[in-house]
C-alpha cells in the first residue's frame, strides 16, 4: 500500500471492504497522476496484472483507459470508459465513479457490467480471433482487395491483440504483382524496420512457418519481438514482424495459431494470383492490349476451355448491353443463346484443321434488352498448352446491312407486285366496265319491281366495289405526286369538321377540337390529306355505329427524338377499339375490322403520311381508339 493509501481519509480496512463487496472488477485511483491504489481481485484480472510480479511498481491507469480525461471532476456519475485489454482490443465498459476524497481526486471505479465475474481472457481472445479473420478474408480475397486493405488489416491486428505494433516484410515475390512497393511505403517508415535492414540482419536463418524471437548483439531495443516466417512450398512471401505488450505461454500459442491461419490465407491469395498469371503477364501488355481491342470496331469476346468468359471488349459490352463485370466469369452460353449451345455453335463453325481454326457465319443473338440482332461470327483458337486453351469470338453487327439488304429485297418484291397488281387491275377493269354498262341495258328495260332488276342492282353494286378495289390498288401501286402548299392547320381542319357537321349530328357525336396557340403553317397536299383525315373520321363513325359518342381532336407541337420540330395531330373516339390480334397489322393492305370494309383506306393514309416525312401510329384499348400523326414543319417531299 501506497503512502497515498496512508493519506486518504479513510481506514484500510473500509478501502478494503468496499473492494470486496463489489462482485464486478473494481479500482480505488488518483486522478491526480493516474496511479492506481488498489484494486479487487476481479479488477487485477480484468487488467492481467500480476500482483505479485508487479509489487513495488506504479500502475497507472491511463495506460489501461483511453479516454479517462472525460471523467468528472466532482459528484458521483455513471459513464463508459474505454479499456484496452491485452488479447480484447478495446472494450467499452460501463462504470459507477465515486469520489472517496475530492479534495484528493482519490476515485473508486466500480464496474457495472455483470459478464465481468464469469468472462476469461480466452472468451476475448476467441473474440479478436474472430474479427481478425474476418477482416483477413476481405483482405487476403483478391490482388485489388489485399492492396486496398493491407495497410488497416495490420492496424486492425495491432488494436484487436493490443500490440505495440504488427507489420508485414514482403519478400521479393511480391514484385511480380506490383505490390513490394506499396507494402514497403508503409512498413519502412516503422523504426524497428530500420534498425534491422541497418544491422543485416539475415532472415533466412528464421525458420519457415515457426515463431522465433528476433535477437541482435549488443541491441536491447529488440528484446521481445517475434519474427513469423510466411511461405508457400518451398517459396518465402514474407514475414510478420510483432511486439506484444504481455508475455505468457497461453498468449504465445494463441498468436502462432492465428499466424499459422494468416499463412494459409496469405497462401491462397498468391496461387489466386499465379492463376491468373498467365492471362495478364502485366499491367502493361493489359493496358496496350486493351487499348487496341477497345479501340477495333468490332466485339471481342475471350473464353476458356470450358467456355467461360474471361474477357469482353467495350464494343461486344455496348453491342449485348452488360458491362465486362457483369459476364466475366460467367458460362457464354448465358450471353450467346442459341440452339443446341455455344459448344455446338463453335463445332459447326470450326474448320477441319483442328490447330488452327478460323470459321464465320451470321448468328441471331438478344440484346439485355430482349431485342433480337444478325451478328456476324468469327471464332479463332488459342492454345498455350494442353491446359490453358482459349476460344475468340469476333463479332460484328451486321444490323444496318441485314436491314438494309432485307429492304432492297421487300422493295424489289414490292416494285415486282406492284407492277403485276396495275398490270392486273388494268386487264380487269375493261370487263368490269362492259359488265357495267350491259347491267345498266337490263335495268334500263326492266322493272324495279321485277327480280330481274334487283338482280340487276345487285350486280352492278359488286361491280362498283370490284371497281373501287381496282382503283385503290392502282393508286396504290403508283408512285404518289404531291402538290405541296403552304396551308394553316387549324383552319385546315375546321373547314373538315364543318363538312362532317351533319353526318356528326345525324349519329349524335359530339366533336371536340383543341388545338395550341402559335402553331405555324406547313408545306402539304391539302387533297391527299383531306382522304387520311376522311378516313379517319369516317373510320371513328363506323365506330360509333349510329350509338352516339365522342370524337377528339387536337393539334399542338411535338419534339422528336431526333430534335426536329413536328406537328401532331391526334384522334381518338370512345367506340369499343381495335382487336388485339390486328393492332400490329392495320396499316397493312386488306387488313379491316369493319364488315364492310376492304382494308385499304388506312393502308393508303399511311403511304399519304410517309410521302410527306411524316409517321402515324395508333394505340388503341376497349373504350377508345387514337391516331398519332406527326407532320414535319418543313413538310414536303
Amino acid at each position: 500500500m501506497s503512502e497515498m493509501v496512508q493519506n486518504i481519509p479513510f481506514q484500510l480496512e473500509t478501502a478494503d471492504a468496499i473492494l470486496y463487496s463489489c462482485i464486478t472488477p473494481a479500482f480505488i485511483w488518483s486522478l491526480e497522476d493516474g496511479t492506481l491504489i488498489k484494486a479487487n481481485t476481479l479488477g487485477y484480472e480484468m487488467l492481467t496484472i500480476d500482483v505479485a510480479q508487479n509489487s513495488g511498481q506504479p500502475i497507472h491507469m491511463q495506460t489501461y483507459i483511453r479516454n479517462w480525461n472525460e471523467i468528472e471532476e466532482f459528484g458521483n456519475h455513471s459513464l463508459w470508459l474505454d479499456f484496452q485489454l491485452e488479447g480484447a482490443g478495446v472494450r467499452s465498459v460501463q462504470v459507477r465513479n465515486s469520489y472517496l476524497s475530492e479534495s484528493d481526486r482519490i476515485l473508486l471505479t466500480v464496474v457495472l457490467d455483470r459478464k465481468w465475474q464469469t468472462e476469461n481472457v480466452n472468451e476475448q481472445l476467441f473474440d479478436s480471433f474472430n474479427r481478425i479473420i474476418r477482416h483477413a478474408s476481405l483482405t487476403f480475397c483478391s490482388r485489388t482487395d489485399f492492396a486496398e486493405n493491407i495497410e488497416s488489416f495490420l492496424d486492425t491486428v495491432t488494436v484487436e491483440l493490443n500490440l505495440e505494433d504488427f507489420i508485414l516484410l514482403p519478400d521479393e515475390i511480391f514484385k511480380q504483382y506490383d505490390l513490394y512497393d506499396k507494402i514497403n511505403a508503409f512498413t519502412q517508415q516503422k523504426p524497428i524496420v530500420r534498425m534491422l535492414k541497418e544491422s543485416g540482419i539475415d532472415f533466412t536463418n528464421y525458420p519457415d512457418a515457426k515463431l522465433s524471437g528476433i535477437s541482435l548483439p549488443d541491441s536491447e531495443s529488440i528484446s521481445g519481438w517475434l519474427i513469423y516466417p510466411v511461405v508457400t512450398g518451398d517459396q518465402r512471401l514474407g514475414y510478420f514482424l510483432f511486439k506484444s505488450r504481455r508475455s505468457t505461454h497461453r498468449l504465445t500459442e494463441f498468436y502462432r495459431i492465428l499466424l499459422d491461419v494468416l499463412s494459409i490465407e496469405m497462401s491462397e491469395l498468391f496461387e489466386h494470383m499465379e492463376m491468373t498469371k498467365s492471362l495478364y503477364q502485366s499491367e502493361f501488355e493489359n493496358s496496350l492490349n486493351a487499348q487496341i481491342i477497345n479501340n477495333i470496331s468490332e466485339g471481342v469476346i475471350i473464353t476458356n476451355s470450358d467456355f467461360q468468359i474471361v474477357y469482353m471488349n467495350r464494343i461486344a459490352s455496348l453491342m449485348f448491353g452488360f458491362s465486362p463485370t457483369d459476364v466475366i466469369g460467367h458460362p457464354l452460353d448465358n450471353l450467346l443463346v442459341s440452339a443446341g449451345g455455344v459448344r455446338k455453335l463453335v463445332a459447326d463453325l470450326s474448320g477441319p484443321e483442328s490447330g488452327s481454326d478460323l470459321s464465320s457465319a451470321i448468328q441471331y443473338f438478344h440484346r439485355r434488352s430482349g431485342e433480337s440482332f444478325p451478328c456476324f461470327i468469327r471464332l479463332s483458337s488459342l492454345k498455350f498448352d494442353r491446359e490453358n486453351s482459349y476460344t475468340i469470338f469476333v463479332l460484328s453487327d451486321v444490323t444496318e446491312s441485314e436491314e438494309s439488304r432485307l429492304k432492297t429485297e421487300q422493295l424489289a418484291q414490292r416494285a415486282f407486285l406492284g407492277d403485276f397488281a396495275s398490270l392486273l387491275a388494268h386487264e380487269i377493269r375493261n370487263p368490269i366496265n362492259n359488265i357495267n354498262i350491259w347491267v345498266q341495258n337490263i335495268k334500263s328495260q326492266s322493272k324495279e319491281d321485277d327480280e330481274v332488276f334487283k338482280a340487276a342492282h345487285r350486280i352492278e353494286e359488286d361491280s362498283m366495289r370490284v371497281s373501287q378495289l381496282i382503283s385503290n390498288i392502282l393508286a396504290f401501286s403508283r408512285p404518289l405526286k404531291l402538290n405541296l402548299e403552304e396551308t394553316d392547320l387549324t383552319q385546315y381542319l375546321n373547314d373538315i369538321l364543318e363538312r362532317w357537321k351533319i353526318n356528326f349530328a345525324r349519329a349524335d357525336i359530339k366533336v371536340y377540337f383543341a388545338n395550341s396557340d402559335g402553331i405555324p403553317k406547313i408545306m402539304m397536299d391539302p387533297r391527299s390529306l383531306e382522304q387520311v383525315f376522311n378516313n379517319l373520321i369516317g373510320n371513328s363513325v363506323d365506330a360509333l355505329d349510329g350509338k352516339g359518342g365522342t370524337i377528339a381532336f387536337k393539334l399542338g407541337l411535338y419534339d422528336s427524338d431526333s430534335g426536329r420540330k413536328q406537328v401532331q395531330i391526334s384522334i381518338s373516339d370512345n367506340g369499343p377499339g381495335i382487336p388485339d390480334e390486328m393492332i400490329d397489322h392495320i396499316f397493312e393492305p386488306f387488313v379491316t375490322s369493319k364488315k364492310k370494309g376492304n382494308g385499304w383506306g388506312l393502308a393508303l393514309s399511311k403511304r399519304i403520311i410517309t410521302s410527306h416525312r411524316g409517321t402515324i401510329q395508333v394505340k388503341s384499348y376497349p373504350g377508345g381508339t387514337v391516331f398519332d400523326i406527326f407532320l414535319p414543319l418543313n413538310s414536303g417531299g
